[in-house]
């Protein structure tokens, strides 16, 4: 098939007649040129289509109906089409109404030619009357009736006896009932009777929904595709027993938990529903295995720490009693610091845990010098919504004071409970932390000094409004001793930095000596208030007041800082970026406080 004419490739077309040749050549050129041409000069007309006299919603269904409007420049359109479609334009919009509840609209249409190449296709529509619903016969049947889940559900239906039919909100209505079937374990729901009768003469509707659940499928055992740990321990992951009803919250319960686990690369949890027998739903849980190795690298910069960075190395599972080993090296410009654990699983492997743990620790400050080297084991569990935490821990610890060398050996029991109240701990918009810590130690038993110290924390995340929040937190901690001289400089208290009183650099404030030096305090008080506001996206700005101090009694007088400050909003939490007066001392001098870290 030839495609083209091409006029070199074929002379016999130019020479076929000899007088003629050169007039018939000319006029074949032309010819094509012209087609050509008219291609492009002669562009296929457009419309514009303009509906008028309606609401938004029912707008905007009745240009997704209108051909009119999906075709307004379409390439192939000529006048012809157009009168077709502005034809047929009427009842598209009639139809475009019906499923909102309006079966009686006058429409008045107009189609005007505007130019050679442009038209305007005009709708002025009275949706008229709203068709009502004169009987709404619904009926939930089966196990589902004695759900309190689905009794929300049911009593706040969108749609009712007397109220205006809408075809969206009987979708909905059956979409929910579905979906709330499928997550609480009713896979032989159906609708049993499901349908709309409009009677245009009474210009009413009558609904029948009848939707029958079924019974509630039940779990049954859960089986792992590889035994990575003891099937015993594995076990100890599934949030629910063999007979719970189905829900599917607690497959994705499951499903967490594993991952949080750091045992499995991949983790796939799912019902094997040709295998369910009398209600009786087996689980599938296929895991992949993680690298037995784990290496982290981490950097940052604080204005309390200056720049700092970290080494991790991790033994995710050692053995399929599920221990871990986990190491970390961490160097600042104030301290260095390697710490190595050894974790073992018990009870509740999700929270509950003993850690066995040794290292070293060496912190350098402006007013303090420490060497601490440790070893101890804790017992971590969930009690409740509460986090507790048991430990023991024994401490050699050299430090220097004002100037004076010291040294001490401590075997410090400690107790510490946590809990927080927020949906996002890392970026919040409302939540509470509290902490609640006591640890001491005794000379009868191993230590060289006898102290007592206890602590409660609590910090408040409160909106105001859609675009700002309020800020507070509080801190106050107190220590009773045989000798506060000889107590290190780990177990004293000082004040100031970007997690304290801002506006001072950190750790200058508390007691000092007859030589202006400082020597840290029995006790801690500190508390904050701040106001921020979203500017725009993740920035944000802040104002602050806060006011503390280390202090040997209750009665010393406290340190005032205010300031303002910006805030982005990263993965890992609020990126801070303060600029503080220390307002109590002279000349009121400014600091700058850099912090990275989650909100609670």
């Amino acid at each position: 098939m030839i495609d083209r004419i091409d006029l070199i490739r074929y002379p016999a077309i130019v020479s076929w007649q000899n007088s003629t040749s050169l007039k018939t050549n000319f006029l074949l050129v032309l010819f094509i040129t012209v087609a050509m041409w008219s291609q492009h000069a002669f562009a296929a007309p457009s419309v514009d289509v303009k509906v008028t006299g309606i609401n938004k919603k029912l707008h905007e269904n009745i240009m997704l109906m209108l051909d009119i409007e999906r075709q307004k420049k379409d390439d192939s359109l000529n006048e012809t089409r157009i009168h077709l479609l502005h034809q047929k334009s009427p009842q598209r919009i009639k139809t475009a109404l019906q499923p909102f509840g309006y079966y009686k609209p006058v429409i008045k249409s107009k189609l005007e030619q505007l130019s050679a190449d442009k038209w305007l296709a005009s709708y002025t529509v009275d949706a008229g009357p709203p068709i009502s619903i004169k009987e709404f016969d619904f009926k939930l049947i089966g196990a589902a009736q004695k759900d309190p889940s689905f009794d929300a559900l049911t009593k706040n239906l969108p749609l009712t006896k007397n109220q205006t039919l809408n075809h969206p909100l009987y979708e909905r209505i059956k979409e929910d009932l579905a979906s709330k079937a499928s997550e609480r374990g009713y896979f032989d729901a159906q609708l049993v009777a499901h349908k709309i009768t409009i009677d245009l003469d009474t210009y009413s509707a009558i609904v029948i929904l009848h939707f029958d659940s079924g019974v509630r499928y039940q779990f049954g055992p859960v089986i792992f595709s590889k035994e990575i740990l003891k099937p015993s321990l594995m076990q100890r992951y599934v949030p629910f027993k063999e007979g719970d009803p189905y829900t599917v919250d607690a497959l994705l319960d499951l499903q967490q938990a594993l991952v949080d686990s750091n045992f499995f690369n991949n983790v796939e949890v799912k019902t094997i529903q040709e295998q369910a027998q009398n209600g009786i739903m087996p689980v599938s849980v296929t895991v992949e295995p993680r690298k037995r190795h784990k290496y982290i690298f981490g950097a940052g910069y604080g204005t309390d720490t200056g720049a700092r960075g970290k080494i991790g190395w991790e033994m995710p599972r050692i053995n399929k009693h599920g221990h871990k080993f986990s190491s970390e090296l961490k160097i600042s410009e104030i301290s260095d610091s390697v710490v190595g654990k050894y974790h073992i699983p018990i009870k509740n492997p999700r929270t509950d845990e003993v850690v066995v743990q040794a290292g070293y620790n060496k912190e350098t400050t402006d007013v303090s010098e420490s060497y601490q080297r440790f070893a101890g084991v804790s017992l971590s569990q969930a009690r409740g919504l509460w986090r507790e935490i048991w430990s023991v821990k024994f401490e050699n610890e050299h430090f220097i004071i004002a100037n004076k060398i010291n040294s001490a050996n401590l075997l410090i029991p400690g107790a510490n409970w946590t809990r927080v109240w927020a949906k996002d701990r890392i970026n919040s918009d409302k939540g509470t932390r509290l902490d609640l810590s006591f640890r001491g130690a005794t000379e009868q038993l191993i230590s060289d000094i006898s102290f007592f110290q206890g602590s409660t924390m609590i910090k408040n995340i409160l909106p105001l409004g859609s675009r700002a929040r309020m800020i507070t937190r509080g801190l106050l901690a107190g220590t009773v001793e045989s000798d506060f001289t000889t107590l290190p400089s780990s177990l004293r208290y000082f004040s100031g930095g970007s997690q304290s009183v801002r506006g001072y650099s950190y750790q200058s404030l508390g007691p000092r000596n007859d030589e202006d030096k400082v020597l840290g305090g029995r006790h801690l008080i500190t508390a904050s208030l701040e106001l921020e506001h979203n500017i725009i996206k993740k920035w944000s700005a802040a104002i602050f007041f806060d006011i503390g101090n280390a202090v040997n009694a209750l009665t010393d007088p406290l340190e005032r800082g205010a300031g303002f400050g910006v805030r982005w909003r990263s993965p890992i939490g609020p990126i801070r970026l303060d600029l503080a007066s220390a307002i109590s001392s002279p000349g009121k001098p400014w600091r700058l406080h850099i912090n990275i870290g989650p909100d609670l």
